[in-house]
């Protein structure tokens, strides 16, 4: 009889184990002790030293994201693989105005540029210093690496003597800028995204 008795205690322990266990087990899983699921983790929010541009504009937004952000009214272009919207009207930068071109490869923003047309020296400056003032220190850039950007989305738009006067910058979270002429009297501002940025070299044979 005591063995009977002592074998029905053993019996609701390990049954009492089993279940804590299993409550356990639906805890790792994000379900609570009443079978509901847990709540959804948050959306990471960008680094506050991620690129910004205008109103929100972050790197690897689709076309409709940044439409619905830039309010200017854009036109759409496909150049190869990769999409553009241009702005229909000049923007206003600083306090010049441009025109604005957003490059998009896979619907992912990649690349955005300024193109000031018959920019004075005077203004090229001033924007130099303006950028210095967001980015730190100006360095001088590779006119060759601005052509292989751009020749990637419009093959032979620039020629390599044009790019002058080529200097930029790096952001924290990695995202260059640079700022050129690239014909006798027309300079751009143009931002690239890291991940295009750090895959523009050509390295075959190397």
């Amino acid at each position: 009889m005591k063995r009977m008795i002592a074998r029905f205690i053993a019996c609701i322990l390990l049954l009492s184990v089993s279940a804590a266990g299993a409550e356990g087990i639906r805890d790792w899983f994000g379900i609570t002790s009443t079978g509901t699921p847990a709540a959804a983790a948050a959306t990471p929010t960008p680094a506050p030293n991620d690129f910004r541009f205008r109103d929100g504009i972050r790197w690897g937004m689709n076309k409709s994201q940044v439409s619905a952000l830039e309010t200017v009214q854009m036109r759409d272009r496909s150049m190869q693989n990769w999409s553009i919207m241009l702005t229909n009207e000049k923007v206003n930068v600083s306090c010049f105005t441009a025109d604005l071109v957003f490059m998009f490869r896979e619907d992912r923003l990649m690349m955005i540029s300024y193109e000031f047309q018959q920019g004075t020296q005077d203004s090229f400056r001033y924007l130099s210093g303006a950028l210095s003032s967001l980015y730190g220190e100006m360095k001088e850039a590779e006119p060759l690496k601005i052509k292989a950007l751009m020749d990637a989305i419009f093959p032979s738009r620039y020629r390599i003597e044009l790019i002058t006067q080529a200097c930029g910058w790096t952001n924290s979270d990695g995202t260059t800028v640079y700022l050129y002429y690239y014909t006798a009297t027309d300079f751009a501002i143009m931002y690239v995204s890291p991940e295009l940025g750090a895959r523009i070299y050509q390295t075959n044979g190397l």
